[in-house]
């Protein structure tokens, strides 16, 4: 569904003016359909919609997401170019065993978790295959199962992120969905209201549009003269 053709903070003020004016007029409106029971359905839609995340929250949230994910690749990407140095000083830089070492697919995936995540899987089993030797510079046990815990991490921030892009997606259809039956409903008061009170100016001009004028959509159920919405 598309954004809304007003923003939400207008579209609640004119709501909430428009159900004023259909409560305190709502007998003449009924012949209509517009019923108290619709109008309480309006009103519990205008509720639910001021209660809903906006964008910017909504935005913030997965902000965090992104700052963890990327703090877990960076980790990944230290651990791997502290193994590459051990590799270099153990075999020296020409050896099979540095050669062994992915470095044009370690360097593209600094910036990529879907890049890093399989080029650790290979870095692990480099270092679990070199433990011994690596020992005398400095790599521990507890530094090879450090990469390991670092990976999953990596795949854990990584999913996080995901399933938060889509909840986050979901959300914004849920809060256009909501603003768009507002504003429909919006209309469709205004435009029964404009239709009783025809012939009562002063109770006609209670319904009349209040969109902003230059962005107000044309009535195609109203006939040319008269007010849209």
């Amino acid at each position: 569904m598309n954004k809304p053709r007003f923003s939400e903070e207008t579209i609640l003020s004119v709501a909430k003016t428009t159900l004023e004016n259909a409560r305190a007029h709502q007998a003449g409106l009924a012949d209509f359909g517009i019923t108290t029971q619709l109008l309480d359905e309006f009103e519990s839609n205008i509720q639910v919609a001021e209660a809903l995340p906006d964008e910017t929250a909504n935005r913030i949230d997965l902000r965090g997401f992104t700052r963890e994910k990327e703090s877990a690749l960076d980790t990944c990407f230290q651990w791997g170019r502290k193994l590459r140095t051990r590799l270099q000083l153990t075999f020296g830089n020409a050896s099979s065993q540095a050669n062994a070492f992915p470095s044009k697919q370690f360097n593209a995936a600094a910036g990529s978790e879907s890049k890093m995540m399989p080029v650790m899987e290979i870095l692990i089993s480099l270092a679990t295959q070199h433990q011994t030797e690596l020992a005398a510079v400095g790599q521990t046990p507890e530094i090879l199962a450090e990469g390991s815990a670092l990976l999953e991490s990596l795949r854990q921030t990584d999913q996080a992120q995901e399933l938060k892009k889509d909840a986050k997606r979901s959300a914004t259809q849920e809060r256009y969905q909501k603003f768009q039956v507002i504003y429909d409903a919006v209309n469709r008061i205004n435009r029964v209201g404009r239709l009783v009170f025809e012939n009562d100016p002063v109770k006609r001009a209670l319904f009349e549009s209040k969109w902003p004028a230059a962005k107000a959509p044309a009535d195609p159920g109203e006939t040319a003269g008269q007010n849209p919405q």
